[in-house]
């Protein structure tokens, strides 16, 4: 054993759980052990007399909290430790919220990313992502570092409120002038970084995650573990890395606004899980007849996605912002809305131009999806980043980029959908749970005349994506509720569609004969415990209806309005 593991004495510490403590000490001694001990290296670890250190050891490994290698004689942490280790970190609710950031990043910068947490004075590594995903399944560990002395820390310090900061500065002796400084700067900044770590050797940038009420649950860190680099080019990354922690914030008071797991219902249809890979949260579906391929976004892991039935392959192409909104153009080319404005895209090779953001001054905001009227026009709602409500507004865009805001304030939009004939819209708000019809002029994109079609009822989990069938009737991806509903323009139920998913997002139509319903669903946001219970979260579904849709419509190309 090449170290010797620091543990506490039991004796004063809680009356009458000595033993339990003295168990605890030794599971510590053996976890933090470099590899497997013998009994005598465990023995100087925690100071123990042998008969009760050979019946401690006895206990724990009763309860597989501890294994024995009769082979080698060497003990190490058991099965069951692994076990209950490898959920809590599928439950965390941080590492979830953190998880398609680091990701990204991991895949933009070509750098490893680390999720870290604070534990009294140090941090530790929680999760990592490699930008070679073959070596990021590999096990690898960190050492655990003074808060003080790293980036991870001291993005993490700069967040708290001042007693909590200046605790924890003294009891790490870090009380100095410089030492706060450096905090208040990364307050400043809104990250922090550090040119070369006393520990790691290596330099990092990181920021904090906060929670809805403003306090720090970790840091996302960006590592530079090989080779130099220049202050500024940094301090680039601390920016980007920012940014990162800044959604993964809104990600994590995402908690508070998904519905809880309904019973799964009994299975209504035939619903296939297509082979597309999961997705984070798929959104905007949208069939594309010229290339007989369903296309929709992956909003949190950001990439345009796409299936070919005929040829049943898939793909992704990775984009560079969060991008939530998808229509196509006369052209073929990808209209996207999302963090930044509206782009047009490339499908073939992710290339974006800029085309207009009239929300520049909204930095806070983002567009979600999108929809695409008779007259050709392009209609995306924005929403918070941080899923503030009614932080958004319904705006519409003309074929010549002229932007008119139909609505100043929206609760927490979903998306807007319009039936065949172009003079009535369906939009559906999740901060109400509901669906809303607007009369529409099409000649002028003009909004009268709101109504409730429907609000969600107690088994039908939150609405969210919307698709419009060729009868007008609104079909509803229903989150938590493990359905697709249908409804009549006057709010009557025509029936579900059970799915093998819980929260699936949003549909379309397509197919030459535009009768398959295409699904997207969410991975990441599916609360822990059911996985297992729904391995085809994330991924594409698909399933044939009797009612066909409508044709996609293109950004720019009007349609002929249907005389009444």
């Amino acid at each position: 054993m090449t170290e010797t593991v620091a543990v506490t004495s039991p004796a004063d510490e809680v009356q009458g759980a000595q033993s339990l403590l003295k168990g605890i000490d030794v599971l510590l001694a053996i976890g933090a052990a470099p590899g497997p001990v013998r009994f005598r290296d465990i023995e100087r670890a925690v100071a123990l007399p042998r008969a009760s250190l050979h019946r401690l050891l006895a206990a724990l490994a009763s309860r597989q909290l501890i294994r024995f290698d009769a082979r080698t004689r060497t003990y190490q942490v058991g099965n069951r430790v692994l076990e209950l280790s490898r959920r809590q970190l599928d439950q965390n609710l941080l590492i979830r919220a953190a998880k398609p950031e680091m990701a990204r990043l991991a895949r933009s910068l070509g750098r490893t990313i680390c999720l870290m947490v604070l534990d009294g004075t140090e941090i530790f590594v929680l999760d990592f992502e490699e930008a070679d995903h073959a070596a990021g399944r590999l096990v690898r560990l960190w050492p655990r570092l003074k808060a003080v002395d790293s980036a991870a820390g001291r993005a993490i310090l700069s967040v708290l409120d001042a007693d909590s900061r200046d605790e924890i500065l003294a009891l790490a002796g870090a009380s100095d002038t410089r030492t706060a400084a450096d905090v208040s700067v990364a307050s400043a900044l809104g990250y922090a970084v550090v040119p070369r770590e006393v520990t790691t050797g290596c330099a990092s940038a990181a920021a904090a995650i906060v929670d809805e009420a403003g306090h720090p649950s970790g840091a996302i860190v960006c590592l530079f573990e090989s080779d130099a680099i220049a202050a500024e080019d940094l301090h680039d990354v601390g920016r980007t890395v920012a940014e990162a922690a800044r959604r993964a914030s809104g990600h994590m008071g995402m908690r508070h606004t998904m519905p809880p797991i309904r019973p799964r219902p009994a299975t209504t249809a035939a619903v296939e899980i297509l082979p597309t890979g999961r997705d984070y949260v798929g959104e905007n579906p949208v069939w594309h007849e010229g290339r007989q391929r369903l296309y929709w976004v992956d909003v949190l892991a950001p990439a345009l996605r796409w299936w070919d039935p005929g040829e049943r392959l898939a793909g992704r192409v990775p984009l560079q912002q969060l991008t939530a909104g998808l229509a196509f153009d006369g052209a073929g080319r990808a209209i996207v809305a999302g963090e930044g404005g509206v782009f047009s895209l490339d499908v073939d090779t992710g290339i974006a131009r800029p085309l207009l953001n009239p929300e520049a001054d909204r930095r806070g905001n983002r567009f979600n999806t999108a929809g695409i009227d008779s007259r050709g026009r392009y209609w995306a709602a924005t929403m918070a980043l941080n899923h503030a409500v009614r932080a958004g507004s319904l705006y519409s865009i003309e074929p010549d980029l002229r932007v008119t805001r139909r609505i100043d304030t929206v609760g927490m939009p979903k998306n807007i959908a319009f039936d065949a004939s172009g003079r009535h819209a369906f939009f559906s708000d999740a901060k109400d749970n509901a669906i809303f019809h607007f009369a529409v002029d099409p000649d002028t994109g003009t909004l009268s005349d709101r109504r409730l079609v429907v609000a969600a009822g107690p088994d039908d989990g939150q609405f969210t994506g919307i698709a419009v069938d060729g009868e007008g009737c609104v079909w509803v991806a229903c989150v938590g509720a493990w359905k697709i509903s249908r409804y009549a323009p006057d709010g009557t139920h025509r029936g579900d569609v059970v799915v093998p998913v819980p929260m699936p997002t949003s549909c379309a139509f397509g197919g030459a004969d535009l009768c398959t319903l295409y699904i997207t669903s969410s991975f990441i946001r599916v609360p822990a415990g059911w996985a297992a219970e729904a391995p085809g979260s994330g991924q594409l579904l698909a399933t044939r209806v009797d009612v066909p849709g409508q044709p996609s419509r293109r950004f720019g190309v009007a349609t002929p309005t249907p005389q009444t």
